[in-house]
């Protein structure tokens, strides 16, 4: 590691400026998540739906898993010009090369380029498939190079906000193609409305979240015999962070850049602005007789002001103590490179470390961005690391330092191109870090916006409106140098700037609330087969409970949803063809936040009708549970519990026994979905559970009221222990009043360890018309 030199800063301590404390580093991970059921965007309503050839068997056999669940697809070479919606198969291909892999990033650019006129006009959907691990690369996959498919989707996000969106990651290895496609299927049907999800060897569905760490303070890495090889390093940010880098180690630094050096006209010596400059110039060719046009005048301009930065970042790292060589070279030149590298090695030995920072922007939505503007930009960053590497395969790298972008990990508005190359570049540090072992600090940063630089007064004006802070200079200077020691070498990816969040970059007047799709047909939920009323299918309303329960989760993932309350039934959901089924829109509007955040939900069917109205109150910590109730005492109930009362079919036949049924309530055994074979969901509440806690409130409104009724309202629904329980549940229902046509009761839950694990609250009843007995 070295000493610090006399007079120098102590090693793994960098300059200490004064912080902003909203900028904070963000690590990633990936987590599991449970799928929430809710279909891909406007996946039926796809006129022509394409899958690219995978080449593998999974493009065939994808096609009938998604027949299964009524949606059409077909296979092509070519994404045709009248396609509003593409799988994109081409992650999963084999690829021989870093050249096939690279190749499989641009041709999912294309592909998106033809769908793309039709998605912005009436909606659509785009789907990225590849093999990466399963983790989407982050613990180093020998096929990271084609890891830039998310971060098209996640721009694609930002500019198309009404399309279906999913870049989906799964670890193929030990699958047939038939198993794959069937996972694809499923996810795509009801799996959820994360942009990002992964499937590891085993099929567990995961996500990737940022999160807000500290860097632990440990020597570096980098020290005075230090040779820092870095592209872009000439001028901007990636020049302040290697002055700071030389100020903390008095590292030797060589900067790669296009610009040669050339001294400027004497009478420019004291001109320093544009405007100076230019007349400067213009005068002295006045002098000289000579003519200038305002283009060349410009450019002129232009080369003097690059050379006195680089110039300026020579002087800096040399004056912070470190020592520093310019060499004029494009990072994309191999040969060009590695003639600068033989040179910096004769005079200063083996290089160890690069630094990455190289870049150019084309902005343009993908529907306008040319394949030209795409390749300038993304092979700026990916082919120049391809180069970087390639140029010192040899020497004994220990540092690694890869200028990312938080456009890689939220995708950014005009910057498909950008986030693309930025996610290859994230891949590959994970890539290098596993092959060179745990003995090299990779670093792979995805910056945020920096204050200066690009960002216009008017651009910063809108960050600061929309809550993005910018990255003072010398503060992320100082967090690069404080990466570079071996205290996290497991953390390659991280965001640098503010809390990633990509609601925080959709354009001004974009509707940032929840919407989620549910198929409900045979092949998505065959139980309710057995709720008919009449021979047709009717939705339950605690699938209703459930669907909102899933929206408050996935508008929230963070939070805990307290409860879902005051939920009205507008109108019955009956599925007249259940094989055709049916398409249910849920949708959750934030209505206030703070500790915790509440929602309005509303279901509505396809065709605008709307069914079910509820809020959802969701929490920062996990609700407590209610006491165990009074056991009502007293009464029988003789009578079968069904076939008259109760309309139920097998699957929702849950009662196992009464134990008591009076005015005052219902004590009863019940099981839930476990119970009758429910086992193809991940609920977050148990609606056979549920269900059977409306059951026994129909039939208490039938034994105190005497006539047949309808659940009509629900105060509210509080679950303690979400998913499904296993065994047999105590469940309570207690009166608090029965009076004309109307009941109204609580119901509670209890597990079999005497806690309670959910509670109907306020369940209320209406008598049917004409549905009393003579004696009633």
């Amino acid at each position: 590691m070295g000493t610090a030199p006399e007079g120098g800063s102590p090693l793994g301590k960098a300059p200490t400026p004064q912080r902003d404390s909203r900028i904070g580093r963000y690590p990633l991970r990936l987590s599991p998540r449970s799928a929430s059921g809710f279909a891909l965007r406007g996946l039926r309503d796809c006129k022509r739906l394409v899958v690219t050839d995978d080449e593998t068997g999974v493009a065939a056999a994808l096609i009938p898993a998604l027949a299964a669940f009524g949606i059409a697809a077909s296979v092509v070479r070519e994404v045709p010009s009248d396609a509003d919606g593409v799988i994109f198969l081409g992650g999963l291909r084999e690829v021989g090369d870093v050249d096939a892999a690279v190749a499989i990033n641009v041709e999912a650019f294309l592909a998106a380029k033809v769908v793309g006129p039709a998605v912005v006009e009436r909606g659509g959907v785009f789907v990225t498939v590849q093999d990466t691990g399963g983790d989407f690369g982050t613990t180093g996959s020998a096929r990271a190079w084609l890891g830039g498919l998310p971060g098209l989707v996640k721009t694609l996000a930002q500019e198309w906000p009404t399309a279906g969106l999913r870049a989906i990651d799964v670890a193929t290895t030990g699958h047939d193609a038939g198993s794959i496609a069937s996972l694809v299927a499923n996810e795509l049907v009801r799996g959820g409305t994360e942009l990002e999800v992964a499937f590891d060897a085993s099929f567990a569905r995961s996500t990737l979240e940022s999160y807000l760490e500290a860097a632990p303070v440990a020597p570096l890495v980098v020290n005075a015999q230090s040779v820092i090889v870095a592209s872009g390093g000439a001028r901007g940010v990636t020049a302040e962070c290697l002055v700071a880098l030389a100020e903390a180690t008095r590292c030797r630094v060589v900067l790669l850049g296009r610009t040669a050096l050339a001294d400027e006209p004497a009478a420019c010596a004291r001109a320093s602005t544009d405007a100076e400059l230019k007349r400067a110039l213009l005068a002295d060719a006045k002098a000289r007789g000579a003519v200038v046009t305002p283009a060349s005048l410009g450019k002129d301009v232009a080369l003097i002001l690059a050379n006195r930065e680089v110039r300026g970042t020579i002087d800096r790292i040399r004056a912070a103590g470190g020592d520093c060589r310019y060499v004029v070279a494009d990072v994309q030149d191999e040969p060009a490179v590695r003639a600068a590298l033989a040179d910096v090695r004769a005079a200063w030995g083996a290089v160890t470390g690069i630094v990455h920072g190289a870049g150019v922007l084309a902005d343009r939505f993908l529907i306008d961005k040319t394949e030209e503007q795409f390749r300038r930009v993304f092979d700026t960053k990916v082919a120049g690391l391809r180069v970087l590497l390639g140029a010192t395969r040899e020497d004994p790298i220990d540092t690694i330092v890869l200028f990312s972008s938080v456009a890689a990990r939220c995708g950014n508005q005009g910057q498909c191109d950008y986030a693309m190359a930025n996610e290859v570049l994230n891949k590959v540090g994970a890539l290098e870090r596993v092959r060179r072992g745990g003995n090299v600090v990779v670093k792979s940063i995805g910056w945020g916006p920096w204050k200066g630089g690009m960002v216009t007064p008017q651009l910063e004006a809108r960050f600061d409106a929309i809550g993005v802070p910018l990255i003072p200079l010398a503060q992320g200077a100082a967090m690069m140098v404080e990466e570079l020691t071996l205290a996290h070498t497991h953390q390659v990816e991280l965001v640098v700037g503010g809390e990633p969040k990509p609601e925080a970059l959709l354009a001004e007047g974009s509707n940032a609330s929840f919407r989620g799709e549910v198929i409900v047909s045979r092949a998505t939920h065959p139980f309710l087969d057995g709720h008919r009323v009449k021979g047709s299918v009717v939705v339950p309303v605690v699938l209703a409970l459930e669907i909102f329960s899933r929206a408050a989760r996935a508008a929230e993932p963070t939070l805990h949803v307290a409860s879902i309350r005051d939920l009205k039934v507008l109108k019955g959901i009956v599925i007249q063809d259940f094989d055709a089924g049916a398409r249910l829109i849920v949708t959750a509007t934030k209505i206030s936040n703070g500790h915790g955040a509440k929602y309005a939900l509303e279901l509505t069917s396809e065709g605008g009708a709307k069914h079910y109205r509820a809020t959802a109150d969701l929490s920062v910590a996990p609700p407590a549970a209610s006491a165990v109730p009074r056991i009502p005492t007293g009464g029988s109930y003789d009578a079968p519990i069904y076939g008259d009362v109760l309309f139920h079919g097998d699957s929702f036949q849950v009662i196992r026994s009464l134990e008591g049924v009076s005015k005052d309530g219902v004590e009863a055994s019940l099981v839930g979905a476990k119970g009758v074979g429910w086992v193809d969901h991940d609920f977050v509440t148990d609606p056979a559970l549920l269900d059977g806690g409306l059951q026994l409130a129909l039939l208490w409104t039938q034994h105190t009221l005497g006539g047949h009724s309808l659940p009509t309202s629900l105060e509210g629904l509080s679950v303690y222990r979400p998913g499904l329980p296993d065994g047999t549940h105590r469940v309570v229902l207690h009166a608090r009043e029965a009076r004309g046509d109307r009941g109204l009761c609580d119901v509670h839950f209890v597990g079999s360890d005497g806690a309670v694990v959910a509670v109907l609250h306020g369940v209320e009843t209406h008598v049917l018309p004409g549905t009393r007995s003579a004696s009633a």
